[in-house]
This record gives structure tokens, sequence and C-alpha cells, in this order.
């Protein structure tokens, strides 16, 4: 998204909040406020990522790629990026 389109998308966010306050809506916290935001306002870009990741997960699959077993990944990932036991 370039420059302008930033500026837009954040002041359609800033009068949303605005929006919100005024009106008296229920106490949101704001991690509440921005997934209402992006319910309402859905990314393109990053659903058509997202759809392009499960398509390609999806024929991976259909071609005998099961991946990796979750406890094999566990205990890779756990060693990578735990520190050991003393």
């Amino acid at each position: 998204m370039n420059t302008a389109g930033q500026s837009a998308e954040l002041r359609a966010f800033h009068e949303f909040l605005a929006s919100k306050l005024t009106n008296g809506a229920p106490e949101l916290t704001p991690e509440e406020a921005l997934d209402e935001w992006r319910r309402l306002n859905p990314n393109a870009e990053a659903e058509a990522q997202e759809l392009a990741a499960i398509k390609e997960a999806l024929d991976d699959v259909a071609n005998g790629d099961y991946g990796m077993p979750f406890a094999q990944f566990d205990r890779e990932f756990r060693a990578r990026n735990l520190p050991a036991k003393p």
C-alpha cells in the first residue's frame, strides 16, 4: 500500500475510533477495537496471501507431502529456541 493509501486508512481508522467513543459504544480494549476494525475492513492483499498459502498446503497434501509430525516439530523447535535446562 502506498503512502496515500496508508494515510487514508489511518484517517478512516481514526474516524472509526472517534465514532465508537462518541456513540458511547461498550468499553472496548484497544485490541478489541482493532479486531473489530479488521473484521469490518478486511485487507484484500493479506486475504489473497492467506488463500495462496492454504492452496499451496492443500496441493502439498494432494501430492503426498503431509509435512512434519507435531512431536518432531516440537522437539526441533524447543532445541532451537529454548535454553537448555541446567
